[in-house]
């Protein structure tokens, strides 16, 4: 194999015809200039020498004239294949013929072309020309030269003509930036993006007029000096033009490098991207407003439900009351009739066994009463000052017990979690329908965890399980009454709902997240009580059996049945009791009665004149008069805040049975005559 000699200012050309000589098995020589390439001739004696034509300093067509004219044979005669891009074959034939060189190829034909020439020069051996005189050898390189030049002056011409209108022409902003953050172009549509002369934005002027952060300034400088490994940033801008316009940018800077690979600096490039950004904004506007729109929707879905669940539940309410109150009356006669003999024992066992059925499904009713009216947010609640970590672990076994012997049930409670302000059975209540759900969730077995916090003023309780979550479809309608994807009787699909009411009725709010694989957790937000609320004392409990003092009662209820059995409930007491099918009746009573009256036992929710009205007219012409509410609705006795609207008044909710009734009366007596 031979020495070749590569002469090229390009490095990377100079590399591209080693590597290609190299699968040959020819050793290389690498020029880089001419003058380079005449001190290796000297020193290495080439077998052929693959010389560029265009250089700087000694060119090509100079190379081969002095080589020609060097005393060192070896050197001269040395073959020389011109291996070029600027110059055809046909421009560099005579003064090449005139050197002795022996073939020109052209960059852009195929590699063999070159290994063919060079087999051809080795095979013909060294050359043996004369030197072209100095003057003929000048004169042909003057005019080689000279139409090369104009011919590249053209060119160079031609393509920064077609640089200007295309960077004239474009829709975004182009500057050339060098490595020292100094814009050496910059085109008139950067000028119009940012509203501010050229003659401001070339140098470094075009970082005031970005207006851009410290942060961003310094990471595209990094980028100009090459620090770190990224090749181009982009990010958003947003400035002000002088008008007081805003504007939205998108910002892009790109490295630029030499032919050597070397850093140079970068190209910037700056788009107007205003119009999208409003696009983008407005589209977001609309479609949270639709948002909005479908969250109203469904809260007055939702509030529709609750009126109706609320007002169904009431009226059932009183329809139950009377149901109940007459089969424990029924249950009483027939008990009494058994002991004296009226009734056959078997008779009265049959009848009292088949009134127990009857009360075992009025006790069901009255449960699925009292989760319409809690998703109904009209249950009667007593809000107090709640500990929420002591209710938890007061509840602990009985959550456990819902969950379920396959579920661990675990409380993760933070420390000094202040007060809030509920009714704690109905927060109990809602608590066990929560891990209830869990349980019922992994009927495998799983984990459930109760976790307490507080933040901005809130207290919070998350019930968390690893159970297999929910869809987005079930998620969605998880809240709605009697929607379940459990199969089963009773109140099935109330969980949720009851649970929503019962802390919006508390002023809190619920959020449910799951995830199909990822479990579900329901997190209770409930405001901070921000003093401390009084806790009212346990009112005083006497026998239910306790015969009653002999006062004498008045009774207002718009519904005949429950009116008839409260009466009787109460009679059987020993109270002497006075009935009013509405308001109006009830003031005749307590005008005609006077003194006598020691009680006002009320309805809340009646037509024409309500019970809290009559109450109001009643204390008024009997300062000091008794007063006990009897309602299942708790709208009219309690605010949005779950306030008692009566303060120091006594509330039974419906339905009721006689030891509940007898006892409440006799604990408001009590207290009216102690105060």
């Amino acid at each position: 194999m031979a020495t070749v000699m590569v002469v090229d200012d390009v490095a990377a050309n100079r590399e591209i015809v080693r590597m290609l000589l190299g699968f040959r098995g020819h050793d290389v020589i690498e020029a880089h200039d001419g003058a380079d390439a005449l001190r290796l001739a000297h020193t290495h004696h080439p077998d052929v020498v693959v010389s560029d034509v265009l250089m700087p300093g000694i060119d090509g067509l100079e190379l081969v004239h002095r080589l020609r004219a060097d005393p060192d044979r070896e050197a001269a005669q040395a073959p020389v294949i011109f291996y070029t891009a600027n110059y055809l074959e046909p421009e560099t034939r005579p003064i090449a013929a005139a050197c002795g060189v022996s073939q020109v190829v052209l960059r852009s034909q195929d590699p063999d072309a070159l290994l063919d020439a060079i087999d051809i020069a080795l095979a013909g051996g060294p050359v043996d020309v004369s030197a072209t005189p100095d003057d003929a050898f000048a004169q042909a390189h003057l005019q080689t030269v000279n139409a090369k030049l104009i011919e590249k002056v053209r060119a160079l011409h031609d393509t920064e003509r077609l640089f200007e209108t295309m960077a004239v022409a474009s829709p975004v902003g182009l500057g050339i930036i060098d490595r020292r953050g100094s814009a050496d172009y910059v085109n008139p549509r950067l000028a119009e993006i940012l509203q501010v002369p050229l003659t401001r934005i070339v140098d470094t002027g075009w970082q005031d007029a970005l207006g851009l952060a410290d942060r961003d300034l310094h990471a595209l400088l990094g980028l100009l000096r090459g620090d770190g490994d990224d090749t181009e940033l982009r990010f958003a801008q947003r400035i002000t033009w002088p008008d007081g316009t805003v504007r939205f940018l998108r910002i892009h800077l790109r490295q630029t490098r030499d032919e050597d690979d070397g850093l140079t600096g970068g190209v910037l490039m700056v788009d107007d991207v205003t119009d999208v950004a409003q696009a983008e904004e407005r589209l977001r506007a609309e479609s949270q407003r639709r948002q909005n729109e479908a969250r109203h929707r469904d809260a007055e879905r939702l509030d529709s439900l609750r009126r109706m669940a609320g007002g169904t539940a009431h009226d059932f309410n009183n329809i139950l009351g009377a149901i109940l109150g007459y089969t424990n009356l029924a249950i009483e006669t027939i008990t009494d009739g058994r002991e004296d003999g009226g009734i056959p024992a078997e008779t009265a066992e049959s009848l009292l066994g088949d009134l127990a059925q009857v009360v075992k499904g009025g006790e069901r009713a009255k449960a699925l009463t009292q989760h319409m009216l809690a998703f109904g947010r009209r249950e009667v609640n007593k809000p107090v000052a709640v500990k929420v970590n002591a209710l938890l672990e007061e509840q602990q076994e009985t959550l456990r017990a819902a969950a379920g012997p396959a579920c661990e049930v675990r409380l993760v409670l933070r420390a000094d979690l202040p007060e809030v302000k509920a009714d704690p059975v109905q927060l109990a209540r809602a608590l066990d329908n929560l891990v209830r759900n869990c349980g019922e969730a992994m009927p495998d077995g799983g984990t459930v965890t109760v976790t307490t916090s507080s933040a901005c003023g809130d207290v919070t309780i998350e019930v968390r399980d690893t159970g297999p979550g929910m869809p987005p479809d079930v998620l969605e309608r998880a809240c709605e009454p009697f929607f379940s994807t459990k199969s089963g009787t009773g109140t099935v699909g109330l969980g949720l709902s009851t649970v929503h009411g019962i802390v919006s009725q508390a002023g809190g709010h619920l959020d449910l997240r799951s995830e199909r694989g990822a479990g579900a957790s329901v997190t209770i937000t409930l405001p901070a009580v921000a003093g401390a609320v009084p806790v009212p004392p346990p009112p005083p409990q006497s026998a239910p059996d306790e015969p009653g003092g002999g006062e004498t009662l008045l009774l207002v209820d718009d519904e005949d049945a429950v009116l008839q059995v409260t009466a009787r409930m109460l009679g059987g007491a020993g109270y002497r009791v006075l009935t009013a099918p509405d308001a109006a009746e009830a003031l005749r009573l307590l005008e005609r009665h006077g003194g006598e009256i020691a009680a006002l036992v009320t309805d809340v929710v009646m037509p024409g004149m309500d019970g809290r009205q009559l109450a109001r007219i009643a204390s008024g012409r009997r300062p000091g008069l008794c007063v006990v509410f009897v309602s299942g609705y708790a709208e009219s006795l309690f605010d949005e805040n779950g306030n008692n609207l009566e303060p120091g008044s006594t509330i039974l909710a419906k339905p009721f049975d006689r030891d509940r009734l007898v006892s409440t009366v006799r604990t408001a007596l009590s207290r009216t005559r102690r105060s």
